[in-house]
């Protein structure tokens, strides 16, 4: 019994010593937090998506504490949560700053794609693009089976026809569609900007007619009607997005495969 009960006061005892070493050390090594960060934090979205390159929220607001990233990075969030985040630091969003969304470039339908097999695989893009890319005639076009759909967090994409549709009121730029397209038809652009090429075929205009109605043939004209919007490169007309938004529709109407949206 004697025994019994100087193990418990020794364990006692040496409860207490360790409790007291702990709340010594705890409060030796604590390391104050910038009031800022919880500041932050409490004006995000808080979702965690990892859609800014952060581990998380709170991670995302260290961040931008220490100016390692923009404070306007929270692509979730938008304009009205990058103005509150700035509201806390202390700044103001560019002149310049536009919201940005999914754009595919890619205008082929299920029904305007040409195949040259028949592919019975999984029905994943993934799967589709390594055998045979998928039996399409065109090796750069949108595969229709939806990964991108399949990884929206946002139900921002909805497959029609074969195609994604961005629901621009949806979209909030965080590019798991890019990642997730095998063919990289997918990119992030600026809403307002008014004009995607909806083609990323590089082939000659010459095939290109012989195989999609809809693809990009190479014809120089929205670079003739706007030569500091429109660039064609490799065969294709590609977007310069660093210039102001503008009105395209001149380029949009004149192209003869409507392949500009």
């Amino acid at each position: 019994m004697t025994i019994f009960l100087t193990s418990i006061v020794v364990l006692g005892i040496l409860g207490f010593i360790f409790a007291a070493l702990l709340a010594l050390a705890a409060d030796y090594f604590k390391v104050e937090a910038d009031p800022k960060v919880a500041a932050i934090v409490a004006v995000l979205p808080g979702i965690n998506c990892g859609a800014c390159g952060s581990a998380s929220c709170y991670n995302f607001a260290e961040r931008v504490i220490h100016g390692e990233i923009a404070f306007s990075g929270c692509v979730v969030g938008g304009k009205e949560v990058a103005e509150k985040v700035g509201a806390v630091m202390g700044v103001e969003l560019p002149a310049g700053y536009h919201k940005k969304v999914a754009a595919v470039h890619c205008g082929a339908t299920e029904k305007i794609r040409q195949r040259i097999n028949r592919y019975e695989g999984v029905a994943k893009c993934a799967a589709a693009n390594l055998v045979s890319g998928g039996g399409l005639a065109c090796s750069y076009g949108c595969l229709g089976f939806g990964d991108c759909d399949c990884v929206c967090p946002f139900d921002a994409i909805e497959m029609v026809d074969g195609l994604p549709q961005i629901d621009p009121r949806k979209c909030t730029a965080c590019g798991k569609c890019v990642t997730a397209c095998p063919r990289k038809i997918i990119s992030i652009v600026p809403h307002e900007f008014g004009a995607v090429v909806a083609c990323s075929s590089k082939d000659p205009g010459a095939v290109v007619r012989k195989i999609c109605s809809v693809g990009c043939i190479g014809c120089k004209i929205c670079e003739k009607e706007l030569p500091e919007i429109f660039k064609v490169v490799d065969n294709l007309a590609v977007v310069d997005y660093t210039q102001a938004p503008r009105d395209c529709s001149v380029a949009i109407n004149k192209c003869p495969t409507k392949c500009i949206k």
